[in-house]
């Protein structure tokens, strides 16, 4: 009897802890269904940078911004200021009129002459859409005639050039100017100011000198 009793009390203890084991399971729910609420731990620096000293942090951060200014360097297009020609083929102002200026029998004159050259923006080509037509080989005497007209042949700078009356372009024209309105030459625009280079200068136009007549 006293068996029986231990055996049925010992079993019901045993039901009775599995019973609680199976409650605490279905109320506690898997902590990787759970979102977690901590925060990702901060990346640390590499142990190698943590012991640098100050002033090995400095001449990393010099480093870093002499890196910098070497990349922005490269990527900009130097000026060449030995001679007009050497400018308009380095700058980016005046596009239009150094591809025909390149393709002229007068780029050496240019370069090497000590002239002044009356260079036309992009702009003033819009009253002009046939300038491509000049690069034709049955064009040739008109774009050296056109390059000619906004050449004078000799270096002046922006003041001087505009308290004249008139001025003989390489073309071999006496081209009056005008400072009413503005300063304007053979009628076109003129901009002010300069650019001074070892062998001459550059004087920005917003019009053309002269209209070329050209063979379509």
């Amino acid at each position: 009897m006293n068996i029986y009793i231990y055996t049925m009390t010992k079993t019901t203890m045993m039901l009775f802890s599995l019973a609680l084991v199976l409650i605490f399971s279905c109320n506690t729910s898997d902590p990787l269904d759970q979102p977690s609420t901590q925060s990702s731990p901060k990346k640390e620096k590499p142990e190698s940078l943590n012991n640098l000293t100050e002033k090995e942090k400095q001449g990393m951060r010099l480093l870093k911004r002499r890196q910098k200014a070497t990349q922005e360097a490269l990527s900009v297009k130097e000026k060449n200021m030995t001679s007009p020609y050497k400018y308009l083929t380095t700058t980016d102002e005046y596009p239009i009129f150094t591809s025909l200026m390149s393709r002229s029998i007068l780029s050496k004159h240019i370069h090497s002459a000590g002239v002044t050259v009356l260079a036309p923006v992009d702009k003033a080509f819009d009253d002009y859409p046939y300038y491509k037509e000049l690069l034709l080989p049955i064009n040739k005497e008109e774009l050296d005639n056109f390059i000619a007209y906004h050449i004078i042949d000799t270096p002046l700078e922006y003041k001087e050039f505009s308290v004249g009356d008139s001025w003989t372009v390489h073309a071999g024209h006496s081209l009056s100017l005008s400072t009413k309105g503005g300063v304007n030459f053979n009628g076109a625009h003129v901009r002010s100011g300069s650019v001074n280079t070892d062998h001459g200068m550059v004087i920005g136009m917003d019009d053309l000198v002269y209209y070329p007549k050209i063979s379509h």
